[in-house]
């Protein structure tokens, strides 16, 4: 039986689950509903699992008939704290949260994978670890559960990614680095508040807020090498009570976003003298805190051949093709392949290139048919590394 065949035995329950998850969103170490719901699949096809790792994450495993290595496949499960646009064909039941990210297909689609696996494991020369983590979005589900020894005895792992801006029928890949470190800052600035009157008896830590957010543009323009990418984003500032009031402190929140730990490092420091010395020659003083997230996503060139040709045998070998350029976008899956050779594919869902899909949108949606290519591209990263020598 191929998997093409065996996609038709089970695709229309997978959307099913695809949707239930939808409609039923949990966020980060909260999602007990959909860890039951994997688990429940899981029994009726057969999978042995362990439930429980890192709150909600399961772990299942299939083994083949014959010895041999051993391959880890991964989905996310959390969703978004926000709301669904009510004209979304399907539309989440519970309010403030939503899938919009396309974790709810990631899950879906390695159920198909891990179902498609199972069917045919007597032809597996080796053993397939299926991996659903809980909040990748924004507390890191993959580490502790990294933590609790799921990578023991895992020799090289796979994960995809639903991607919006990329064409549905194709898949892209990326040789190193392919997603960034998506580092947080918080930055405060302490002044002396008093009457907006009399400035010339205060400082004010909003003007040297506003001339630390200037100066901090400076890191990615003349600290970073051009050859390399980073961002430094201020994305909120907060500070005063009333129109006459001149505050005693301003914090500014925001993001850096680096490809290499070189990078990582020096713009985290720079941010750090930077904001402090601007503050001191207002007579203020900054407190920075830098809060070190997911790591950057590099991936391993011998996962990385597997993969594109394990794609190439789904989608064709035209449409799968190298990505021109990293992402600045974040992802937890980097905490596996810092201890295991990985590859992590980018599967396409938009219908037209010029109309991307927005992720982290109210109105993200997208075709159940895709559930399919990802759980046959999955499914066939095993296959091709477990019985090929």
């Amino acid at each position: 039986m191929n998997l093409n065949e065996l996609v038709s035995k089970y695709e229309s329950e997978i959307i099913e689950i695809r949707h239930h998850i939808h409609q039923h969103p949990e966020i980060g170490f909260e999602e007990i509903q959909t860890s039951q719901t994997v688990m429940n699949f899981l029994d009726n096809v057969g999978i042995p699992y362990v439930k429980g790792i890192a709150k909600t994450g399961v772990l299942a495993t299939i083994v083949g008939e014959k010895p041999g290595k051993t391959v880890l496949l991964r989905a996310d499960m959390d969703a978004l704290a926000m709301d669904e646009d009510p004209g979304n064909p399907i539309v989440s039941k519970i309010a403030g949260r939503m899938h919009a990210c396309g974790h709810d297909g990631h899950t879906s689609g390695l159920l198909l994978a891990g179902a498609m696996l199972n069917e045919i494991k007597s032809e597996l020369c080796g053993t397939v670890k299926l991996m659903f983590q809980p909040a990748e979005e924004t507390l890191g589900g993959a580490l502790p559960m990294i933590e609790e020894g799921i990578l023991e005895g895992v020799d090289v792992a796979f994960g995809c990614h639903l991607w919006g801006s990329a064409l549905e029928g194709t898949a892209g890949y990326k040789y190193g680095a392919m997603m960034a470190a998506p580092d947080e800052f918080k930055i405060t600035v302490i002044g002396k508040g008093g009457h907006g009157a009399y400035p010339q008896s205060t400082i004010d830590p909003i003007v040297a807020g506003a001339q630390i957010v200037t100066a901090i543009q400076s890191i990615v323009s003349r600290n970073v090498n051009p050859l390399e990418s980073a961002v430094v984003t201020i994305a909120t500032f907060h500070s005063g009570s009333a129109f006459n009031i001149i505050s005693n402190e301003a914090v500014m929140t925001g993001t850096i976003r680096t490809l290499s730990e070189e990078n990582r490092e020096m713009v985290a420091r720079r941010l750090t003298e930077i904001a402090r010395s601007v503050a001191s020659a207002y007579g203020a003083e900054a407190v920075v805190e830098v809060i070190r997230k997911y790591p950057v996503l590099v991936n391993s060139d011998t996962a990385v051949d597997i993969a594109k040709v394990a794609f190439a045998k789904v989608l064709g070998a035209e449409n799968v093709t190298e990505i021109a350029a990293p992402s600045m976008g974040g992802e937890d899956f980097a905490y596996i392949a810092q201890h295991v050779p990985s590859a992590f594919v980018y599967v396409g869902i938009a219908k037209n290139i010029k109309e991307p899909i927005s992720h982290h949108h109210p109105k993200f949606q997208w075709d159940d048919k895709n559930i399919a290519v990802l759980g046959k591209g999955l499914a066939q990263c095993a296959i091709d590394f477990l019985n090929n020598d």
